[in-house]
């Protein structure tokens, strides 16, 4: 298991995903509902350090993917973008629609199966022939606890390398958080989390996506992950920042 022959060949992505694997790196999920409030808290993302801009999904199903992608790259012409599409079928066609309008890495969701991956995939190399100088990256989002525990994710994560991917993202999910906090409390993200990293992590990009704390997120940096998504509750239960969020109002 290793590199595609596509990836390899195309040393702008190679660039982008070895330094996800052997270099910290900090996305920032903007996960707005409109494009202008989502420029600011990129920029100021951007001004702390970060990376990688995530264009979340509630942006991108609010204002529009034609509107959001266009006027992030214009925006941010050097920095790489990430879409948090969530897709579950239509792999081809949404790809498609994220690379064309300047995004670098279309992130999908692992529960699309393994012919989603594929037809991602062959989109992203696609214009990875038409433009030798632009990243292009396909990325899984294995959900949690949908796709676990630590044995199922892993086999998922190993399908998904199989079939192209550049990198997985383990995903604590919002709603199955919400509704059972002893989740968020418990090892169960790191657990999965590291039991991936362990399987493929010298191969793809593992990142830590959603529901993870300051302090498992510094446990995990020592066992070796180095990619991090850092979401809206910044490593707090979100039931605190729930009540947080009431209060300021």
């Amino acid at each position: 298991m290793g590199p595609s022959g596509e990836s390899a060949a195309h040393p702008a992505s190679a660039r982008v995903r070895d330094a996800m694997r052997n270099d910290y790196s900090f996305q920032i999920s903007v996960d707005v509902d409109n494009i202008p409030q989502g420029i600011t808290v990129a920029t100021a993302a951007l001004a702390a350090g970060t990376m990688l801009v995530e264009m979340g999904t509630p942006l991108l199903k609010t204002e529009g993917v034609k509107n959001v992608v266009p006027a992030f790259r214009r925006q941010f012409p050097e920095t790489l973008l990430l879409a948090d599409m969530k897709t579950m079928d239509g792999g081809a066609f949404e790809a498609r629609g994220i690379f064309a309008g300047g995004g670098n890495i279309i992130d999908f969701l692992a529960l699309a199966g393994v012919d989603s991956a594929r037809n991602v995939c062959a989109v992203r190399d696609e214009f990875r022939r038409a433009d030798p100088d632009t990243p292009r990256l396909a990325f899984a989002d294995i959900l949690v606890p949908h796709q676990g525990p630590a044995a199922e994710a892993v086999e998922v994560a190993l399908r998904m390398v199989d079939a192209g991917v550049d990198g997985v993202g383990i995903h604590l999910q919002l709603d199955a958080r919400r509704a059972d906090p002893s989740l968020w409390q418990s090892g169960y993200l790191v657990d999965v989390a590291r039991a991936v990293f362990e399987r493929v992590g010298s191969v793809a990009s593992v990142q830590v996506v959603g529901g993870l704390s300051i302090a498992q997120a510094r446990d995990l940096a020592r066992d070796g992950l180095r990619a991090f998504v850092i979401s809206g509750n910044m490593g707090l239960p979100d039931a605190w920042v729930a009540t947080a969020c009431r209060l300021a109002r």
